[in-house]
């Protein structure tokens, strides 16, 4: 049914996106599918505990940890965008053309007052994504 899972992972690693992992680790390996994990990081260098250079290594860290866990076949894809927080949504939304995925495995955080007013970033992804998108909290 799904041949190329695409996972957004926050380099800050919170418990959802380890959820998020480990549910597209299961589909994986039910559906025989890829698995490609996508972070948006900052080209400027600023307070962030990130630069490009290192984004693509600790994200290439955690696809060859999570390939190990699972058997899958895991890769990362990391974007570099000049502003993240206003266009981590639309990067992420042109990932899902990039990598081919056929399916968005993401994590997100109960709904709280914010998110009546603006939608988080999974929230976005599902109302907007033209493939299906599972929402793990």
């Amino acid at each position: 049914m799904f041949d190329s899972i695409m996972v957004p992972v926050d380099l800050h690693m919170d418990p959802m996106v380890s959820k998020a992992m480990d549910v597209a680790g299961d589909l994986a390996k039910l559906y025989d599918a890829k698995i490609t994990l996508v972070s948006v990081t900052g080209s400027v260098v600023t307070e962030a505990p990130h630069t490009p250079e290192k984004a693509r290594a600790a994200l290439s860290a955690i696809a060859t940890s999570l390939e190990s866990k699972t058997g899958i076949s895991v890769t990362a894809h990391n974007i570099t965008s000049p502003d993240v927080p206003a266009e981590v949504d639309s990067a992420l939304m042109h990932a899902v053309d990039i990598v081919g995925a056929d399916l968005v495995v993401v994590g997100s955080h109960v709904p709280g007052l914010v998110e009546y007013m603006f939608s988080s970033h999974a929230g976005k992804l599902a109302s907007h994504s033209k493939v299906s998108v599972f929402v793990v909290r």
